[in-house]
């Protein structure tokens, strides 16, 4: 007995369907768990975002991140932090689980509408398993793109379904849903697009009624879309200054190649990256640019003469239009991201419908052979990509390789170096990054700190400066190019970037620390003595202060103040021997020669050869009037000075 039909006719079953979909994603993904974040986004939008250190409802409709306003995404990445806390893998099983989620619903949603299964499946199969889907579901800060399109299809299917049976219960839970896709992300705006795009599918024609029923979904469109550039400028994107790097011309030549871009990335499953700049030879684009417009001039006409025939061709097309329509770079919204594979993500279910379409007439062998076979490469390539999401370093290793001449790979790479204490290669980085744009002056910022790491204080100097000139003005930056001045002796030229630090951030104990040394070097011990205090005030563990401190206090013969900074950096450090050392003088000096004799033993235990600590006892036996013994220590000081 031939089993086929028995086997298609079980996997027609939406049941089925379904589980082998999902299992499909979790095969592919499930390792990608493992990744870790990426410092680009996943710092700011999570690890630093104060919502989620101390999460409310309020917090998350209140605020924005990133320019953005998207309090259901805040709420998803607090559900991955009750996940994991704040270890990367909750996030990353939350992505694989909302992609799981979004490819049964694409599948349910092409069902329902074509009324049909092989393509809905094919289509649904390719979703699932494609590379280009990397980005969305293995980068944690990207949860909003795959969270956003879960309420997407969630509000398609409750649309067809109120079709099907026009009741207010389904026009309800399809606005609903669609307000919270757009709570996730604004990209959902261009849901009532897709909905017309729906009737004119269904009924050939756009019925007046349906036009009524789209009202609503316009106002919250129209809504989140203005508020969107509104939280955007208020971030301090200047999307007006930005948006002029290119002329109209420009974009649409831009807008042109990109409409191409991605089906070539979806039919040539290659060369994934995280940026795809737009470069100018010569203030030239490449001729790819300028043969674009003919190209989809053609294919408007193709399809136009395909779809009078056969309206899945325009549906395909539409799908793959209409969500993609906001993300094209007609206007640059505070993002070096132009384009970029999260962008496709739900977009690129109309290009798998039209592939579909076209094998559906093949005969059941060929079209299920070519399924199978897309399916294991599709899914190879996708298990390959989720490894080039493991850390930053290997996200932007891919990135430099793919798109060297990107500016912003080059600098997040260096960023992620930097963070990993590669500090030769980081500086390598930020240099490459500002040969291809002497624009992007946060590289100053960060080269300095690997040119500080790296002891190169001249060189730090003089990255910090620019990046001060530039206009950058973070507490940070002024603290930096302080410490550079102060370990280059030059107290007084520090004071001032000390000083303005401190104007930005009032509670940082690092800087007062810094102001205390310059203040000491200039011999202003009172004013330094007053920064330790602040310094100590503000970090009650910080060594480096109490140490300073206690130095001072000696001078100033408050010597039981002194021991008493003393006892507290050997309570945070015990194994210092200089600390025993120094508060053994000032046991001596505060009249208690045992208790002296006791620290500088102790001293010595943790280091023999230290010369300043037989020194040190040499005084403390001299005020015993222990003479042999103080000249013995003398002598072995004399000794370790002199290297014998």
């Amino acid at each position: 007995m031939d089993s086929a039909p028995i086997v298609s006719a079980l996997i027609e079953r939406p049941v089925v369907a379904i589980i082998i979909l999902v299992a499909a994603v979790v095969l592919v993904y499930a390792a990608s768990v493992n990744n870790g974040f990426v410092f680009f986004d996943d710092d700011k939008a999570i690890l630093y975002n104060q919502a989620l250190q101390n999460p409310t409802l309020s917090k998350f409709f209140s605020g924005q991140n990133l320019g953005m306003y998207a309090p259901v995404t805040w709420i998803g990445y607090w559900i991955g932090s009750l996940i994991s806390e704040q270890e990367a893998w909750g996030y990353h099983l939350l992505g694989l689980l909302l992609h799981a989620t979004n490819t049964a619903l694409a599948y349910l949603f092409l069902r329902q509408l074509l009324n049909r299964h092989w393509p809905a499946f094919f289509a649904a199969a390719l979703f699932a398993l494609h590379p280009v889907q990397v980005e969305a579901v293995s980068w944690a800060a990207a949860l909003s793109t795959v969270l956003f399109s879960t309420f997407y299809l969630s509000s398609l299917i409750a649309y067809l379904n109120w079709k099907k049976t026009p009741t207010l219960l389904w026009l309800g839970m399809s606005l609903g849903a669609f307000v919270l896709a757009c709570l996730a992300k604004s990209a959902a705006v261009t849901l009532p697009l897709v909905l017309l795009a729906i009737d004119f599918y269904q009924s050939k024609k756009l019925i007046g009624k349906f036009w009524l029923s789209k009202i609503p979904y316009l106002i919250f469109s129209i809504a989140f879309g203005v508020y969107t550039f509104v939280t955007r400028e208020q971030e301090g994107h200047d999307i007006e200054t930005a948006s002029s790097a290119f002329s109209f011309v420009d974009r649409f030549w831009m807008v042109s190649q990109t409409l191409l871009f991605y089906p070539v990335k979806l039919l040539a499953p290659l060369g994934f990256s995280v940026s795809y700049p737009f470069v100018k030879i010569g203030d030239v684009w490449p001729w790819t640019y300028y043969i674009a417009p003919l190209v989809l001039i053609a294919l408007a006409v193709l399809v136009w003469k395909k779809a009078r025939t056969n309206y899945d061709v325009l549906l395909g097309v539409a799908l793959y239009l209409l969500p993609l329509s906001v993300m094209l770079p007609f206007r640059t919204v505070g993002s070096f991201e132009l384009r970029s594979d999260r962008y496709v993500y739900l977009s690129c279910l109309g290009l798998f419908l039209l592939l579909a379409v076209f094998l559906e007439r093949q005969k059941p062998a060929i079209r299920n052979g070519a399924l199978a076979g897309l399916a294991v490469m599709l899914g190879f390539l996708t298990f390959q990509q989720t490894k080039v999401w493991k850390d930053g370093i290997a996200l932007f290793e891919n990135c430099v390789k793919k798109t060297p001449q990107a500016a912003l790979c080059q600098c997040n790479l260096a960023y992620s170096e930097l963070l990993s204490l590669d500090f030769q290669n980081s500086v390598y980085h930020y240099t490459e990054a500002l040969k291809y744009d002497p624009s992007t002056v946060e590289a100053y910022n960060g080269r300095g700190q690997a040119y500080f790491q790296l002891k190169k204080i001249p060189e730090a100097l003089d990255d910090f400066s620019n990046a001060i000139r530039s206009g950058i003005e973070t507490p940070k930056l002024f603290l930096n190019r302080g410490k550079c001045l102060v370990m280059l002796n030059r107290p007084q030229e520090a004071l001032p970037d000390l000083n303005r630090s401190i104007e930005l951030e009032p509670k940082s104990p690092e800087t007062y620390y810094f102001r205390a040394v310059v203040h000491e070097k200039s011999g202003a011990p009172d004013q330094a003595l007053t920064d330790y205090n602040k310094a100590v005030e503000l970090k009650p563990d910080y060594l480096e202060a109490l140490v300073n401190r206690a130095l001072i206090l000696v001078g100033a013969q408050q010597f039981e103040a002194a021991v008493a900074d003393y006892t507290r950096a050997l309570q945070i450090n015990p194994n210092m021997e200089m600390i025993h050392n120094n508060r053994g003088y000032a046991h001596l000096k505060s009249g208690q020669p045992a208790k002296a004799l006791e620290d500088v033993n102790n001293a010595l235990s943790i280091n023999p050869n230290y010369a300043k600590a037989y020194q040190t006892r040499a005084v403390i036996y001299q005020s015993l009037g222990q003479f042999d013994k103080m000249q013995a220590d003398m002598l072995q000081m004399q000794r370790l000075q002199q290297g014998k």
